[in-house]
């Protein structure tokens, strides 16, 4: 349960002061009856772990017992038993409701397994009641609203189970409250409250007019909070987090006069914040976090402003944070962690002398990071996944005595690791992941701190030897130095001195880990549960493993192991185990293998035969790309019946697909493509599993049949890849229920059918892969609505599709239109919710400029249609000119009409433009020049006249670009364009009366005689003309060889080898 600090120190203070003025009036012996009374408490309970009640005896006083107040008469006024581990019923008869005098009662965080005892309601004295976390269940007694001394109520409860809940029906809130006027501190939080519309608000607003603190945290709360509460003039802290409240925040909740904390945090708010509430003058907490779709922005801090603590964290807030922070100068705590927040961070941050804990993680912030030198007091700083850039070496590390925990990972941090994280003194957790830093460890000298617990630097740019200082770091808990470029030998023995070390990740360097421990005894690691060494050049496996009694987690994918997997590698305890990518042949099962085997990852490895085993309770098990020859097990779906993920792809199986798969509820992926398997698809893989299927890949073998017309209503299929196997029959309709459908590949079958239209819901469509079936008609979908705004990748080619190209349809294609490339672009995956770092990694094969490639990432900006060999007809639609995000255009040997249109030079990623044999007619646009990354041109096979356009790039392809168009002349044909006609610049002289220089006719004379000498053998003489051409190009090449047609070879879009590696 979360408290203010405000509201804490409060509550405390109120219990400190009355127990001192309590303690000082004590004079006497306790009376014998309260004694007896007490005991009598004592032995009704479990008091075995209580510290108190076992020196709770017959012989001493009892005013003189641990968590007893009497008053001056001998008489118990106050018990505090909170915290003791007591358990035990408390019902309606126990001694305790007998302490007639009580007037303070606190029996917080115990166990009482029992419903509300009534008793409490005899104690008519109190004035402080607490039963927070005790145990007690069920309905609240009507007892309690005749408490009518009470100022402090607490009933909260932190536990959130039916079994644990109180509740407050019958009485409901307002009998309960009705009687408490005095009542100034109420503490309700997990307390399910039965209340007509706007009740609660009423019912506390018209019976306690002196409250202070309202704690109702957990209620089940949901209707609006209502402006009655306005009459609770002294109200300071609202504590209303984690109910059901949805709609804007209440502007009026600023008007509270008094008001110093208010907590609306994991509701459903939405809206723009008032500002009137981040003005407020007096507000020194404010929480508003998990809010998702709540607005908000920090425009200005007014000067001198309160706040203490403030947390937005999980909301719409954004925009930039304004220097004028500078303004909180008592903040202690900021989170911002999850909005969308911009710009750099203040520099004014500094002032903020008071502030102990910040974090920014996941927004936007970006530019350097500000000084954080002078805030001496900060223990924590978190700026995770921002835009972060620059050194960090603008703070003066080693001036934050305080600083325990820094994260700065998940930027773009460069520069050097600052020495000074290492010799920190209080520094126990240092991430600087996945940034950019680089160079090595050499000036970090002399002792190391002893302190750090936690070093995670993994994904940077850091080199040199591996930093030997890490094993002077006794109280090292967690090594992650993976994917940068340390490089050397490193024995793995040297661990053996860090004795606290329980996770050890070095993947991915340029490291040789020896693991031999030759003449030494095997060192004991009792804490390890985690060892990544990853490319790290294992030739065996490393013997210490044979120590690590606790191992959880083992990765040695990458190396360069061979022969068998030995027995002794399957720990008790391990849950994940990758050996991909190495050289085993053979799997050793131990009879002890861990019942937790979660993550098994075996591929790329040589194993053959028949599959050894199946772990049944295995979540990922991935055996794809080795030798595995034989039937699948025809009850590989029992014993993997809780598996999330199944590959056995890339293998040489055979027979057919176990209907068994089916029994498994649960999985989200099975990838069995590229083997041999035969028969039909089994029905239940589409009618039932395609419900949370998300990846069904079963390309490259030799299915055949059709594929079912049975996808359930609620299909999740994300993936459905079937290229290359004899299915036939149509597009099912019911393939329209997979409404999150990314990738759909059909392509090199048999099926006969029309454009499927009927696919219209699929909005999330990225990826269609027709190619190579027998389809057929228009694929204009005329009155289906049919958008597929995020289709990235179509092929139809090697079809029967004929009619015009579907201009409506392809002016929806959004994600072709965006001409933006983002840095860190994703890819086309399917992700598994609970299984953090792990994905299924689309594909697709495409004819990228002739030569068929598969595309084993599809990165989202990678666009391509290829409509070719098919009988489509008319013109270029218009709507291609706004796809400037497209890479690859194919509409050859089609029937189309009309010109090139001037608009394909305007489309700047297009690398690759085939548009041979149609009947394409006119010239050639001078605005092609305009594609400066085209590598791959072929007009050939149309009807194109004119001069091919000189002084471009296009006169760099090959004249086989542009063959067999009979109208179509000028380099690099053969065919040369006639000499434009010569045009007169005037009517003829003769009469005019101007006066004719001969001397001038004769220069002009003789220079067309000696032109006319060199001219007219090589228009007339072929001979001449070929010698002259080549000498005069052998003259050019030699100056620029790249112009040289044998430097380069034209091949049709089917052999056409890529310039360019994507």
């Amino acid at each position: 349960m979360r408290t203010s600090l405000v509201s804490w120190f409060i509550f405390n203070l109120y219990i400190a002061t009355f127990f001192n003025i309590a303690a000082l009036s004590v004079s006497g012996q306790c009376q014998s009856h309260q004694q007896e009374l007490l005991l009598g408490l004592k032995y009704s309970l479990d008091s075995s772990l209580s510290e108190k009640l076992r020196k709770w005896n017959q012989g001493t006083d009892c005013c003189s017992w641990d968590g007893i107040i009497c008053d001056a008469s001998g008489r118990v006024i106050g018990l505090d038993l909170s915290s003791q581990s007591i358990s035990g019923e408390i019902n309606n008869s126990n001694s305790l409701f007998g302490l007639q005098h009580l007037q303070q009662l606190n029996l917080a965080y115990n166990t009482f397994i029992s419903e509300f005892p009534s008793g409490f309601g005899n104690l008519t004295n109190l004035s402080y009641l607490n039963l927070s976390n005790a145990g007690f269940t069920e309905q609240i007694p009507v007892g309690i609203s005749y408490l009518t001394k009470l100022v402090t109520l607490d009933l909260s409860s932190s536990l959130h189970t039916p079994a644990t809940l109180l509740k407050l029906e019958k009485p409901n809130l307002k009998m309960l409250v009705r009687n408490l006027s005095r009542l100034s501190n109420l503490y309700l939080d997990g307390t399910s409250i039965s209340t007509n519309r706007k009740e609660w608000s009423q019912a506390l607003s018209s019976s306690l007019p002196n409250l202070q603190v309202l704690s109702m945290r957990r209620c089940y709360l949901s209707e609006p909070i209502s402006p009655s509460l306005l009459k609770l003039k002294y109200l300071s802290i609202i504590l209303l987090d984690d109910n059901n409240f949805s709609g804007p925040i209440p502007k009026f909740l600023a008007e509270f006069q008094n008001l110093t904390s208010l907590h609306l945090a994991q509701n459903n708010f939405s809206g723009r914040v008032p500002e009137e509430i981040l003005r407020s003058p007096k507000l020194q907490t404010l929480d508003l976090s998990s809010n998702r779709f709540l607005q908000g922005s920090f425009q200005n801090f007014p000067p001198n402003a309160s706040l203490q603590s403030l947390v937005v964290s999980g909301t719409d807030f954004g925009g930039q944070l304004p220097e004028s922070i500078v303004n909180l100068g008592q903040l202690t705590r900021i989170e911002l962690w999850n909005c969308k927040f911009t710009g750099p961070i203040p520099k004014t941050l500094e002032k903020l002398t008071q502030l102990i804990y910040l974090d920014f993680s996941s927004n936007s912030f970006s530019g350097p990071l500000p000084s954080f030198t002078s805030l001496r007091n900060l223990k924590e700083l978190f700026l995770y996944s921002n835009q972060l850039n620059g050194s960090i070496l603008s703070t003066n590390w080693s001036s934050l005595p305080n600083l325990i925990s820094l994260g700065l990972g998940q930027n773009s941090f460069s520069g050097t690791v600052p020495p000074t994280l290492f010799q920190s003194e209080s520094l126990k957790v240092m991430d600087l992941a996945e940034n950019q830093f680089s160079g090595g460890f050499g000036e970090v000298k002399g002792e190391v701190s002893s302190q750090l617990e936690v070093i995670d630097l993994n994904h940077n740019r850091l080199e040199g030897q591996f930093p030997m200082f890490v094993f002077e770091i006794k109280r090292l808990r967690y090594l992650s130095l993976s994917w940068n470029k340390f490089s050397g030998v490193i024995p793995l023995s040297a661990f053996q001195k860090l004795k606290n070390l329980s996770s050890l990740d070095l993947s991915y360097n340029n490291l040789s880990v020896d693991s031999s421990f030759t003449n030494l005894p095997l060192p004991h690691f009792p804490n390890v549960y985690r060892l990544n060494l990853a490319s790290c050049n294992l030739t065996k496996f490393p013997e210490i493993l044979k120590s690590l009694s606790f191992l959880q987690i083992l990765d040695l994918l990458n190396n360069r192991i061979h022969g068998h997997i030995p027995s002794w590698i399957w720990k008790p305890h391990l849950y994940h185990l990758n050996l991909s990518l190495n050289f085993l042949v053979e799997l050793e099962r131990a009879s002890n293998m861990s019942p937790y085997m979660g993550v098994l990852d075996l591929h790329g490895n040589q194993f053959r035969g028949k599959i050894p085993f199946f772990p049944s309770d295995a979540t990922y098990l991935d055996y794809s790309n080795n030798n595995f020859s034989s039937v699948i097990p025809s009850e590989i779906g029992d014993f993997l019946n809780s598996c999330d993920f199944i590959s056995l792809a890339g293998n040489n199986f055979h027979g057919s697909i176990p209907e068994s798969l089916c029994n498994n509820s649960r999985l989200a992926v099975l990838d069995l493509s590229n083997n041999s398997l035969s028969g039909s698809i089994p029905q239940c893989l589409l009618t039932q599993m395609s419900m949370w299927l998300g990846v069904l890949n079963l390309k490259q073998n030799n299915l055949s049949g059709t594929i079912s017309d049975t996808f359930p209503e609620h299909c999740g299929l994300q993936t459905l890849d079937l290229n290359q196997n004899r299915l036939g029959g149509k597009v099912p309709k019911s393939l329209a229920n997979c409404t999150m459908l990314e990738v759909l590949d059909l392509g090199n079958n048999q099926i006969g059918d029309t454009f499927p239209c009927h696919l219209n819901s699929t909005s999330e469509l990225r990826v269609l892969v027709l190619r190579s079936n027998n389809f057929s008609g228009d694929v204009n979908c005329r009155g289906n609505n049919l958008t597929w705004p995020m289709l990235q990748i179509i092929d139809l080619a090697s079809n029967s599709f004929c009619g015009k190209l579907p201009q409506g349809l392809l002016m929806t294609w959004n994600s072709m239109k965006a001409n933006k490339v983002e840095p860190n672009s994703p890819h086309l995956r399917y992700e598994f919710p609970l299984l953090t770092g792990i994905y299924f990694q689309d594909s697709v094969r495409v004819t990228m400029k002739g030569l068929e490639l598969e595309l084993v990432k599809i990165q989202t900006f990678f666009t391509s249609i290829d409509f070719s060999s098919n009988k489509f007809e008319g013109h270029i639609p218009e709507a291609i000119g706004d796809f400037k995000a497209l890479y690859l255009l194919n509409l050859s040997n089609n029937a189309l009409t009309g010109p090139v249109p001037s608009f394909l030079g305007y489309l700047p990623k297009l690398e690759a433009l085939d548009l041979s044999n149609n009947h394409l007619a006119g010239q050639i646009p001078l605005q092609l020049a305009n594609l400066n990354f085209l590598s791959f041109l072929n007009l050939s096979d149309n009807e194109l006249t004119g001069r091919i356009p000189l002084g471009t790039q296009i006169q760099l392809f090959s004249e086989a670009s542009f063959e067999n168009n009979a109208g179509l002349c000028g380099q690099p044909l053969e065919v040369q364009c006639d000499s434009p006609p010569t045009s007169e610049d005037g009517p003829s002289n003769s009469g005019t009366g101007k006066h004719v220089n001969w001397n001038f006719v004769s220069v002009e004379i003789g220079f067309v005689c000696g032109i006319g000498a060199v001219i007219l053998p090589l228009m007339f003489c072929k001979r001449w003309r070929i010698r002259y051409y080549k000498c005069t190009d052998g003259v050019l090449y030699k100056f620029f060889p790249k112009l040289d047609p044998r430097n380069r070879t034209h091949k049709t879009i089917s052999h056409w080898t890529p310039g360019r590696k994507l």
